[in-house]
């Protein structure tokens, strides 16, 4: 079997099982697409060159020789985003607050996709903490979308975004450098990539994955997020690592159960038009329409709700919301680096404590860092009331989540507001606001703790490829 970027996971635990292409071959094929996309930047470390690796496919074909693999990850190579703990590699969250830090312990999806036997390839290219939305905001540069190289159409393909925050795990998947890559989704950081990168990105339910050894952000919206080529992938990759863990008390029961076949007619959507905003383009307008016709000609039952039961204010003023929570959240999170305790350190015998301390924190964090941080101490400066505020907020807006959930299964959204913009025309690139707005698609389903996932609708060759 050849493998391509348009081999699934599912294509190749296929393959491994009928014994027409071996886990070692995989890895090599692995390797050379990561030598040839280094310019991409898609990944901070790479293990790819590492004799263990090339032993454990070793030991995984030997497992298919015996029909004995250990699971259906066993031999597929896996991508870790850089904010999970994955030694000996750095836990940097791509700042160079963290450059240095080698952690004691593994996560625990990292011990997971060990014992499961996933060749865990590297880490990838991330923005800083998981603040932003292009993968711009890392400490060592932005990533570059792949899908212009994959389809060119010129040449000179264009530079391009590919979303963030999980920007290095998406790339790493749409060019199979990876074939499954670990993220972390706060309030889109594995959808909105996916939809830029022509993946599929999936946020589990809030707890149905262990949190422990990521690296937080906003402790209550974070989630591991997985990317994967498909949602068939997805569901494989879900099945490994979800769970309770005793390293992490927010996480819950979550069994893996055999799903029914699909029968469209007893399946109802919705689509909420508080989220047919003015801001829309035309042609993501096209492919949401598009895909509710799609719906619905399988025989789904596919409705418009109004504002009796999903309000437009609160889902606009879900944005505000989140980063209000996000920020107050981060800036207490990320408290603790002070070149001390933890991080890099700023050292200079002639200043104070408080000197030192301001110095630090300024050298080793990036500016959109600084800016939230900036920003929750400024929420939580209010004796608390915005914060207060925002998560009153939060629960309205569950409670229309509910409403809408409680007569249909799926709500039906475009992930992303605006198509991946280029990184070689600076006149081009959106405002630091422009990209938190993008966020509106995603953030609801954070908020209020539910699952959510990123489907590409459209083909990775043509112009909208970034539709999902």
């Amino acid at each position: 079997m050849a493998l391509t970027t348009t081999t699934t996971l599912v294509n190749l635990t296929k393959a491994y099982a009928t014994k027409k292409i071996t886990p070692s071959a995989t890895l090599a094929f692995i390797t050379d697409k990561f030598n040839t996309s280094k310019t991409l930047n898609h990944f901070t470390h790479s293990d790819l060159h590492n004799d263990t690796l090339t032993s454990l496919a070793l030991e995984s074909s030997t497992r298919y020789a015996s029909d004995a693999p250990l699971s259906l990850l066993d031999g597929v190579p896996v991508s870790i985003k850089s904010n999970v703990s994955f030694p000996p590699f750095p836990a940097s969250a791509s700042s160079k607050m963290l450059q240095s830090y080698i952690p004691p312990f593994s996560a625990d999806v990292v011990t997971s996709l060990k014992s499961a036997g996933a060749l865990l390839v590297g880490q990838t290219n991330m923005d800083e903490f998981g603040m932003g939305s292009a993968t711009t905001n890392s400490a060592t540069g932005p990533s570059i979308n792949p899908i212009p190289y994959l389809y060119p159409s010129s040449s000179s393909p264009p530079q391009l975004s590919p979303g963030g925050s999980s920007g290095g795990s998406a790339s790493s998947v749409a060019w199979r450098s990876s074939f499954a890559s670990i993220g972390s989704d706060t309030g889109g950081s594995v959808r909105l990539p996916a939809s830029h990168t022509n993946t599929t990105g999936f946020k589990p339910t809030y707890g149905s994955i262990s949190r422990f050894g990521l690296i937080p952000y906003a402790s209550s919206l974070d989630t591991i997020g997985l990317i994967a080529p498909t949602p068939s992938d997805c569901k494989i990759l879900f099945d490994v690592l979800r769970g309770r863990s005793s390293n992490d008390p927010t996480s819950i029961d979550s069994p893996s159960t055999p799903l029914p076949p699909l029968e469209w007619s007893k399946v109802s959507v919705c689509l909420p038009s508080a989220y047919s905003v003015e801001e829309m383009p035309p042609s993501v307008l096209h492919h949401w329409n598009k895909t509710a016709e799609l719906l619905s000609s399988l025989g789904a039952n596919v409705e418009v709700i109004g504002d009796d039961v999903m309000s437009s204010s609160i889902a606009r003023s879900s944005l505000a919301a989140y980063y209000v929570i996000a920020c107050a959240e981060a800036s207490s999170n990320l408290s603790k680096y002070d070149g001390v305790r933890y991080g890099s350190r700023v050292r200079d015998e002639t200043v104070n404590y408080d000197e030192e301390y301001s110095a630090t924190r300024s050298s080793f964090f990036g500016p959109e860092v600084l800016r939230r941080i900036e920003c929750g101490n400024a929420v939580l400066s209010k004796e608390g009331t915005h914060y207060l505020k925002a998560n009153i907020l939060r629960n309205d807006l569950r409670d229309s989540y509910d409403a809408a959930l409680s007569s249909h299964e799926f709500l039906l959204l475009p992930t992303t507001l605006s198509p991946p913009f280029s990184l070689s025309s600076p006149s081009s690139m959106p405002s630091q606001d422009e990209m938190m707005a993008n966020d509106l698609m995603t953030v609801g389903s954070s908020l209020a703790g539910l699952p959510s996932i990123s489907v590409p609708v459209t083909e990775p060759d043509g112009e909208d490829f970034w539709v999902g």
